[in-house]
């Protein structure tokens, strides 16, 4: 992860580019492949309003490959417009997809919106090869969170969520996370500062009733509940776990009293 400045064909800096060795470069590498297409004739936000203006007369010029970070951020800033559809989404996933596996910001409100302005979570939208690469990436990237990221759980689930993959098999996936590396994510999550499960604002369509159903699901207070009695455990380990387990039970006495 970290950040990282590798040189584009230009020979000058380019912001949020993976080496060769980064976990996520062979993925990346086949994002580009298969998402290469023509640049498209507009940005798909907003013209002369929300861009810096030298940003948006060059957005389209650089090789998608090379193309700035500070430049998405910008378009990121910008309200989409009617021209914005699936070509300029597919156009600019290859460089989204490396700027996140880089660990670097996209958008300033959030990383939950930065894959939400198309339905990117939506399998039947993409050919079969671009599906792989895109659900490839989020198993990785939420296998990643879990174990050492840097973000919040939840805003990570929320970013994947409101890009239109199922919840259900998001949730699925942090189960089947082993129960050690789970108490420790949640830990750093839920037990640091206040006490509380940490759900974002960005979650719509009732994602926030979700989430909160998962995080005080039976089966996950039972893998954190039973986590400090296996003998394996250690006790570090054993008291973070008992920690998570007291916030899902402190949680659902308060939504059981209203």
């Amino acid at each position: 992860m970290g950040r990282l400045d590798l040189q584009g064909k230009n020979g000058k800096p380019v912001k949020a580019k993976l080496p060769a060795d980064h976990e996520f470069a062979e993925l990346i590498a086949e994002a580009y492949r298969v998402f290469a297409a023509p640049k498209p004739a507009e940005t798909g936000v907003c013209k002369g309003c929300c861009m810096n203006p030298a940003i948006e007369a060059d957005f389209l010029v650089p090789d998608i490959a090379d193309l700035p970070l500070h430049y998405l951020q910008d378009w990121y800033f910008a309200a989409v417009s009617d021209a914005f559809g699936q070509p300029i989404w597919r156009y600019l996933l290859p460089r989204v997809l490396e700027v996140l596996a880089s660990g670097e910001e996209l958008a300033y409100v959030g990383l939950e919106v930065s894959l939400s302005r198309f339905p990117t979570g939506d399998a039947s939208r993409w050919k079969a090869a671009e599906w792989a690469v895109l659900d490839r990436f989020r198993h990785m990237y939420v296998d990643r969170a879990v174990r050492h990221g840097e973000d919040c759980l939840d805003d990570v689930l929320c970013m994947f969520g409101i890009a239109g993959w199922p919840l259900a098999d998001l949730f699925a996936q942090v189960m089947d996370v082993p129960a050690d590396a789970l108490a420790e994510r949640l830990w750093r999550d839920w037990c640091i500062g206040r006490p509380s499960i940490w759900i974002t604002a960005f979650w719509d369509n009732g994602g926030n009733s979700d989430a909160f159903a998962f995080y005080t699901s039976p089966e996950l207070y039972r893998r954190m509940a039973d986590l400090p009695l296996d003998e394996q455990t250690p006790p570090e380990l054993a008291e973070k776990a008992l920690a998570v387990a007291g916030v899902i039970e402190q949680a659902v006495a308060w939504d059981a009293d209203g």
